[in-house]
């Protein structure tokens, strides 16, 4: 029954990796009605959005991932290689001819110490230091597997996702640490992603749930979905959502965790977990594709657009069926208020978010947008988490 149970969820975590590749993969939002306006909530609040396709020089319409780095650049990893975006507004792409070891870039990292890019690619995990492309692979350098899914730097170690384990390249000594069902506490090898945490790295296992690894001690510890149906959940607030992760993100003590059937947070400090699904919630779908965290806030990006929450109050960017943005704010006592802007996402599927106090970049199935705040007009309530 084991054995069945791993290959159907294989079956799925393929399917939906393929439809993501897609061209236009996107699910258009619900219809909503105009309310009354937010006041001030503990995070920015989206009121335009800016819009960039193939007509703006992005080299393709499916952008995977976008991230912006230290020095103020905004790069993107799309189904046609690297792109970053100049002081001057423009595009330029970066592609295997240039050293690149795959055209479709599906996750990001910067290393805070040397300013270095990598890239976790279909082909291969690659750094972009100083111009210059390094590409490491199974054959020249160790790497798990060639498709790499996420990537994350925790100190002088860059972590890769794949399909065959979580590597660990030490940088220093140029060799790897190869992590799966053989050596950790995994059920199966398929990792997704990977997050650093305070003195140990979240691994997000199809099948698996989340796996934390105290690389001082080596110890693992798993966190699975207690009630084991990764179709339904039975039972709230208890561990992770479902054992297919599709993504996880840790900041300021909180882990989240994205599946396809709903959001997961863990409380690092408190032990205590907390999960969301749609309709039951203001989760506007649970298909979840990625999550970004920023301080104890979490951008989810979804096939229905982005919801955004710090556990307590909600705010959900969709597009209606007639291409029309639409707001919907949730507060715990509250009516849910909705409003329709002017501006619109580029596609309600949303690969990726990356935000700031000051703008938020999300990467979409049909090109790339930038969302503007509001300015603020009262200083943010702190609201708890329980």
């Amino acid at each position: 029954m084991k054995t069945q149970r791993i290959l159907s969820v294989r079956g799925i975590a393929g399917l939906v990796f393929v439809f993501s590749l897609l061209p236009g993969a996107g699910v258009s939002g619900r219809a909503a009605t105009t309310g009354a306006e937010t006041t001030a909530l503990p995070f920015p609040v989206v009121t335009r959005f800016e819009n960039f396709g193939e007509k703006d020089g992005l080299p393709a319409h499916k952008v995977h991932c976008v991230l912006k780095t230290s020095d103020g650049k905004l790069w993107l990893g799309t189904t046609n290689g690297l792109c970053v975006r100049e002081p001057d507004g423009k595009f330029r792409r970066y592609g295997p001819e240039d050293g690149l070891s795959h055209p479709v870039v599906l996750s990001m990292a910067e290393d805070p110490r040397t300013g270095d890019l990598w890239l976790a690619t279909m082909q291969g995990l690659t750094r972009f230091s100083g111009g210059q492309f390094t590409v490491f692979t199974q054959t020249n350098s160790g790497l798990p597997n060639n498709v790499v899914y996420g990537v994350a730097v925790m100190d002088d170690t860059v972590w890769a996702a794949t399909p065959a384990g979580a590597g660990a390249y030490h940088i220093r000594t140029k060799t790897w640490s190869i992590y799966d069902h053989n050596n950790a506490d995994m059920e199966e090898p398929w990792c997704y992603a990977v997050a650093p945490g305070d003195g140990v790295v979240y691994i997000g296992i199809w099948a698996g749930g989340v796996v934390e690894h105290d690389p001082r001690t080596g110890s693992f510890k798993a966190y699975r979905d207690p009630d084991g149906d990764f179709q339904f959940q039975l039972a709230p607030d208890s561990g992770p959502i479902a054992d297919i992760t599709s993504w996880v993100a840790y900041q300021d003590g909180i882990l989240w965790q994205a599946t396809y059937f709903g959001l997961a947070r863990y409380d690092t400090k408190e032990a205590t977990w907390r999960t969301w699904v749609q309709d039951k919630t203001p989760l506007v779908s649970n298909f979840i594709n990625t999550v970004f965290a920023r301080g104890r806030v979490a951008w989810v990006a979804t096939d229905r657009g982005v919801s955004v929450t710090d556990g307590t109050n909600w705010v959900n960017y969709l597009v209606d069926e007639h291409g029309q943005g639409v707001v919907r704010t949730y507060r715990p006592g509250q009516e849910p208020q909705t409003r329709t802007m002017t501006t619109a996402l580029a596609d309600g599927f949303v690969m990726a978010v990356w935000a700031d106090d000051h703008e938020a970049w999300f990467a979409t199935s049909n090109g790339l947008s930038r969302g503007i705040f509001a300015a603020p007009t009262a200083s943010p309530t702190v609201t708890s988490n329980p």
